[in-house]
């Protein structure tokens, strides 16, 4: 029970690997608190089976007001969040040419403009006890492209860049900042989106000959989330299998 005591807020955790995070965090202690503008009934029946109240509500992380009014409902509810998880995106295929501003803008909105309503909502509180995790979800495709996503590989690598200078700035008050990357993971949305070919090439191309889980990034977070972690900060970890490597 590393976590027992703290609040986590969890973006994006109605399902896929959000889900999984939250679920991890609450059983290793966390109340979990999950902003998602999808249904996430189903994750707060897996957090009470594992013992513990679970929270949340419709929250569209790109607007300030909603993101506003969620962590005001968590201090009320949970207490103050203590761990930041940003796992929630927008995430689809589209050759750059035929790429609307307006695809572009929600991307961009939803996958790292949102962490500047996040932080001003939850910075202040870890400041003041002195403590806090931030936890962003890149992507490996960053590091290895990815051929009709460049507005999504975009909005990842702002992440990085986030994660690397506010890291500096919050290490005095006892704050981590870090980003873990994932590679291609067997997500029900990835499932139905995705050939199963695509699935075997990828494992083929990776140390570790099997395709990544949620639960895999989860064990991640979760130790980038503790005590354990204390003194790692501004870093990206990939956690893709090895891809590229063999």
């Amino acid at each position: 029970m590393q976590h027992s005591g703290k609040v986590a807020l969890v973006t994006g955790g109605s399902s896929g690997i959000g889900q999984a995070i939250a679920r991890r965090l609450t059983r290793d202690g966390a109340s979990v608190a999950v902003a998602d503008v999808a249904d996430a009934g189903e994750t707060l029946k897996m957090l009470a089976g594992a013992g513990r109240e679970g929270f949340s509500a419709p929250c569209d992380i790109s607007r300030g007001e909603q993101v506003t009014g969620f962590v005001e409902q968590v201090r009320d509810r949970l207490g103050p969040p203590q761990i930041l998880v940003h796992s929630a995106a927008v995430q689809f295929m589209r050759p750059f040419d035929e790429l609307s501003l307006a695809d572009w803008h929600r991307t961009q909105a939803v996958n790292q403009e949102s962490m500047f309503h996040l932080l001003k909502a939850v910075l202040p509180g870890m400041k003041r006890t002195g403590w806090g995790r931030i936890i962003v979800l890149a992507s490996s495709t960053f590091f290895v492209g990815a051929p009709a996503m460049t507005h999504y590989v975009t909005s990842k690598g702002a992440l990085i860049g986030l994660v690397h200078g506010l890291a500096a700035e919050v290490g005095p008050f006892g704050i981590t900042v870090n980003a873990l990357a994932p590679g291609l993971t067997r997500t029900k949305k990835a499932v139905a989106d995705l050939p199963e070919e695509l699935f075997r090439h990828v494992a083929s191309l990776q140390c570790i000959k099997r395709s990544g889980t949620p639960e895999d990034q989860a064990g991640v977070v979760s130790f980038l989330a503790s005590e354990d972690a204390a003194f790692i900060t501004g870093q990206t970890i990939l956690a893709d299998g090895g891809q590229g490597r063999t």
